[in-house]
């Protein structure tokens, strides 16, 4: 007789049980998942997959305008376009995915009290779409780079360093969010205003080392952002330097972000489907 395998589903018997091993075991699911929300997000829409490069190439000439023409901020003798749009194309990945993400159970209401899935790869599969859209833009970011005479640097190489910790960083800020939006439905207008308030708190438009004040600065290690795009641009362009210090932060506040985001959301997960 061929041998049958059992899967039983039971709650954790602890909070720090988080089985991250259910990615890997609902796979299939997470791909179709990330499948859907690919498709959803183009299905309707007018001009389809321009958006994607068109939100922050109108958002890089409007800051252009407003901060380098008017402002007469320095970029450390890189072209403007191309200092502005490489963290750019970076935030709108975060940003897209912190929205949606943290809104993705209650869209998804119907799904949760009907079957059983880990919760967690809902908001998951979002920041795993929008991984697409961040890919896409850089064919228009090898563009303005052509353009404008600025070459790559040779920390090319580490590129994807930045990027897998806004990877990390995101996931755990919509754990959190995505939990506490199914109970507190306030949540959906808390997350874009403080989506808006990390754009300028953070070096996006402007390079780190804009921020002299000692206060300021201390405001900037804590902020995991801060070091995630500083790197990005060093990466790129390599220059200016990169702070290691404001970087190392980002690290480990990315990681403890991503932890407290995950014990939260598997701590309420079992009540998602009474809440929501």
């Amino acid at each position: 007789m061929a041998s049958s395998k059992e899967k039983i589903i039971g709650p954790k018997r602890s909070l720090w049980e988080v089985n991250l091993r259910d990615i890997w075991d609902y796979r299939e699911l997470l791909y179709f998942l990330t499948l859907r929300q690919i498709k959803t997000k183009y299905k309707q829409t007018a001009i389809g997959v321009v958006w994607v490069v068109l939100q922050p190439l109108l958002t890089m000439a409007i800051f252009a305008l407003i901060f380098y023409r008017v402002g007469n901020f320095d970029t450390g003798g890189i072209e403007v376009y191309p200092f502005l749009f490489s963290t750019l194309m970076l935030w709108t990945f975060f940003s897209s995915a912190l929205n949606s993400g943290s809104l993705s159970l209650v869209s998804n209401a119907n799904m949760i009290s009907k079957i059983y899935f880990p919760r967690f790869l809902l908001p998951l599969s979002l920041a795993l779409a929008g991984l697409l859209d961040y890919v896409i833009s850089w064919g228009v970011f090898i563009l303005i780079m052509i353009a404008t005479g600025e070459v790559f640097s040779s920390w090319m190489v580490f590129i994807w360093v930045p990027l897998a910790l806004s990877f990390i960083l995101v996931n755990g800020l919509t754990f959190l969010f995505s939990a506490m939006a199914a109970k507190y439905r306030d949540v959906q207008y808390i997350v874009p205003f403080f989506t808006t308030l990390l754009l300028f708190a953070s070096p996006i438009l402007y390079p780190l080392n804009a921020a002299q004040d000692p206060m300021l600065r201390s405001i900037m290690t804590l902020n995991p952002l801060a070091g995630i795009m500083d790197a990005q641009r060093f990466f790129v362009f390599g220059r200016p330097e990169m702070d290691l210090t404001v970087f190392a932060s980002s690290i480990v506040v990315s990681i403890v972000v991503f932890a407290i985001g995950l014990l939260y959301f598997k701590k309420y997960e079992r009540e998602l489907a009474d809440v929501i």
